[in-house]
């Protein structure tokens, strides 16, 4: 079945740790555009890997068609079966590869494959991957014809469950018989009917979601960069190879952010301290100056083996029981949760969208947002490097309720995917864990520390959190774990809906309560309620545009109160923009509580949170 494959073929893929790159030593071709499409019937087992669909062209499919990559597939027609399919997908795509290109090693790159992916090179599997937020990539170098046409296919699986990361609930409802005298019928679903609901607010969103590569590298090549730069200067490099020993035969080179080169050493591994630092500053507290370090590998004849470039800040993150420090100074996270989401290509990465997104937030006077519910499209983090945006970076652990031993192996794949790609990118200020888990549960404490463990073993520069939902200051089982706590609150909308006067005693109430116990940094993470754009009501009711803003000011004044007793060091909206949801009866058309539209237009709210961002960041 399905769901057994899923679980058993995980850890298969390879880990990427570096962006691709064109520079004098390597390349890459981007294979955005129209791929054949054939989708499988819906949860009907694994039909198309049986029958070995990989082998064949799937234009000769009578139910082909065409999808665009990067594009999540269920938007792109006017039927819910498309929308809400279940089960496999089929992309193929003809690739000539140049007989220029036979000096290189070839590797077949996705950005994002949502939720399992099976990849096929010239009718032969090179790889498996599990989850569908963070790049992987398998080496093809073999299986390549040169000067020839070469068959690129990918079967990608949706299917959630209890056993996969985000968890869902997924159960066969056709096949339970009641035997009657009176009627014919045995049950009241179909033979084969099954339900599956996310144990998430958001759409599941599945396909080629980002950019596929081939990515040529030469025969020897820069594996990964790790860099430790703090904001005085203290900076710490260390290069690794493909099956390769670089000593002696590395150069590093350290470029200001004009260009001009301030440090050379002759080691793959090392540190040093350089003078006159500008540091990365995120919005409102200086400049988000980015430095260079670009690594060389030469053979014993000092020819150019491979090259690479690095971007990077010197920054220090440093953290207390207060609130979180950037390069010494005190930080106050003023921005959103948001979705990678947009009409039409869903989570499909797109360019305009990104550069739309990160333009409203400077207009907003924003300094931060989190990656809510899942890492991010790399392009999205490096331009929060360049326009000095903080980034906490968030596993795609949203809403778990179930913590058995594999799921925690799956959990920490991610966590390592996640922080080798992100490491170097200085706006990334915390790691999150999960969202909204049910920690109120025992074995939560094991199964966490597990993970925080290892985030601190991979990174000891960065905090780490989780976001805090259903679990309560009194029941949780794992905030003392952690190095700063954030915390979603919708008093006024989920809670005691309506009244607006008792939002900042409750507020105050219940944060007051989180530092008392654990004595931590508290972030608020979510807070907020649903408008429908255009819906004016006065007096305010639920889902009227004038509730909204009311809530968020009546909230705003318990955020005033918090700040002054240093209880809480940074608050986020939720959410950026109306985003799409699974159908439920609390969501009409997705979830509407964006203080933008879902293209991205204001409502009356986002005029009340400019003005107090705008004005938070210039203190």
């Amino acid at each position: 079945m399905i769901l057994r494959i899923l679980h058993l073929l995980s850890f298969l893929s390879i880990v990427c740790a570096l962006h691709v790159q064109r520079n004098d030593k390597r390349t890459f071709d981007d294979l955005s555009g129209l791929w054949t499409f054939v989708r499988e019937t819906t949860n009907t087992g694994d039909i198309g890997i049986e029958n070995k669909w990989f082998e064949k062209d799937l234009r000769e499919f009578k139910n082909h068609t065409v999808m665009p990559v990067p594009c999540a597939y269920n938007d792109m027609a006017a039927d819910a079966e498309l929308r809400d399919h279940v089960g496999w997908v089929w992309y193929q795509r003809n690739e000539i590869i140049s007989q220029r290109d036979n000096d290189f090693r070839l590797f077949l790159r996705f950005e994002s494959a949502q939720y399992f992916a099976v990849v096929y090179f010239n009718g032969k599997e090179v790889g498996r991957h599990v989850g569908g937020h963070l790049p992987f990539q398998f080496e093809v170098t073999k299986q390549v014809k040169f000067g020839a046409k070469n068959v690129i296919t990918v079967a990608v699986n949706n299917t959630l469950s209890w056993a996969t990361i985000p968890q869902a609930d997924f159960n066969y409802m056709g096949n339970l018989e009641r035997n009657t005298s009176r009627f014919e019928l045995i049950s009241r679903y179909p033979p084969g009917f099954f339900k599956m609901v996310g144990l998430f607010d958001f759409f599941n969103y599945a396909g080629l979601l980002r950019t596929v590569y081939i990515v040529k590298k030469p025969k020897i090549f820069i594996d990964d960069i790790t860099i430790n730069a703090e904001h005085l200067g203290s900076f710490k490099w260390d290069v690794t190879s493909d099956g390769y020993q670089l000593k002696q035969q590395c150069i590093v080179y350290l470029y200001d952010p004009d260009g001009k080169e301030v440090l050379q050493e002759q080691n793959c591994t090392g540190s040093s301290q350089v003078s006159n630092v500008r540091p990365w500053w995120p919005r409102g507290m200086g400049d988000p100056d980015l430095y260079t370090l670009k690594v060389e590998i030469r053979a014993a004849d000092a020819s150019l083996v491979d090259v690479y470039n690095e971007e990077f800040g010197f920054r220090t993150v440093k953290w207390d029981n207060e609130q979180i420090y950037i390069n010494d100074r005190p930080f106050y996270c003023i921005g959103f949760g948001m979705h990678e989401d947009f009409e039409i290509h869903g989570r499909g990465y797109d360019a305009a969208v990104m550069t739309k997104d990160m333009n409203l937030f400077e207009w907003m006077g924003a300094n931060c947002y989190r990656t809510s519910h899942y890492p991010y499209a790399e392009e999205r983090i490096k331009e929060s490097d360049r326009r000095g945006i903080a980034v906490i970076l968030e596993t795609p652990a949203v809403g778990l309720k179930g913590f058995p031993k594999a799921n925690q192996l799956l959990h920490m794949q991610f966590v390592e995917e996640m922080i080798k790609r992100d490491k170097n990118h200085p706006a990334v200020i915390m790691w999150s864990i999960s969202n909204e888990p049910h920690t109120e549960k025992k074995e939560a404490r094991a199964y966490f520390k597990a993970l925080i463990d290892q985030a601190h073993t991979l990174d000891p520069t960065r905090p780490v959190t989780i976001v805090y939902g259903p679990s309560n200051y009194d029941n949780d089982q794992t905030a003392d774990l952690l190095d700063v706590i954030c915390v979603n609150r919708y008093y006024g909308w989920y809670i005691d809906m309506g009244f607006l006067e008792n939002i900042n005693r409750s507020v105050v109430y219940d944060l007051m309560l989180w530092k008392e116990k654990f004595g931590k940094a508290i972030l608020v993470t979510e807070y907020g309620a649903d408008s429908l754009d255009g819906l004016t009501q006065e007096p305010a009711v639920d889902f009227s545009e004038q509730y909204q803003d009311e809530l968020i000011r009546e909230t705003h004044k318990a955020f005033d109160v918090l700040r002054a007793k240093k209880v809480i060091g940074g608050e986020m909206i939720w959410n950026f923009a109306d985003f799409m949801t699974g159908m439920t009866t609390t969501r009409a058309v997705g979830n509407h509580k964006g203080v933008f539209t879902r293209t991205r237009q204001p409502k009356i709210a986002a005029y009340t949170l400019r003005k107090r961002y705008l004005g938070l960041l210039q203190q």
